[in-house]
């Protein structure tokens, strides 16, 4: 009996140390919430918009007016139209009014955004997700459920919300494009050297 009293010492002396080891000799401490609802909001926008941003990045020049169907929009139009609802959803919010002009405007063999340059379109898309971070600023604990103005009935909150998700639905587009040419989506790249999901 006093032997298995050593023995369970031993092991519990070991796991405390690997886990004073693992977690940098310190308990871990339990995640913290977010500040705020519209902190929490911006939490989910960010990568996903910042996984858009590096997607666009990693398209070659002559490959942005590619589509898999002539159904669906090609890159250029694809990274326009995010850019296009980035500024719609946020510029009222972040105080900037008119929002910026369209850009996935045109008709089928005449899109304006087949004709604008890599560059033009990733800083477009840059300054829609720059322009987003700010109407979350904008937006606080005190008016996040005043009217967002425009069409609908959407609170500020709401409008953020429904960007966040729409925006994030088009990030699956891009994961379908990218795949399709031999791509791997930021979202799956390998991270710390492990395998890609």
């Amino acid at each position: 009996m006093q032997k298995l009293g050593v023995v369970t010492g031993c092991i519990v002396a070991l796991a405390a140390g690997a886990a004073a080891k693992q977690g940098g000799g310190a308990a871990a401490q339990p995640p913290q919430p977010p500040a705020s609802i519209h902190a929490e909001v911006n939490g989910y926008y960010t990568p996903i918009a910042t996984n858009i941003v590096r997607s666009a990045a990693m398209v070659p020049p002559e490959m942005f007016t590619w589509q898999p169907t002539p159904e669906v929009r090609s890159f250029a139009r694809l990274f326009a139209h995010i850019a296009d609802d980035n500024n719609g959803a946020c510029s009222a919010l972040a105080g900037v009014t008119p929002a910026p002009a369209r850009l996935d405007t045109g008709s089928a063999g005449a899109w304006a955004a087949d004709k604008m340059t890599k560059a033009d379109l990733e800083k477009a898309l840059a300054d829609s997700v720059a322009l987003c971070q700010k109407a979350f600023a904008a937006v606080t604990a005190a008016n996040m459920m005043e009217s967002a103005g425009g069409r609908g009935n959407r609170t500020k909150l709401g409008n953020l919300i429904y960007n966040t998700s729409h925006i994030n639905e088009h990030y699956g587009n891009l994961v379908t494009y990218l795949r399709l040419k031999g791509m791997v989506p930021p979202s799956s790249a390998p991270r710390g050297g492990g395998p890609a999901d």
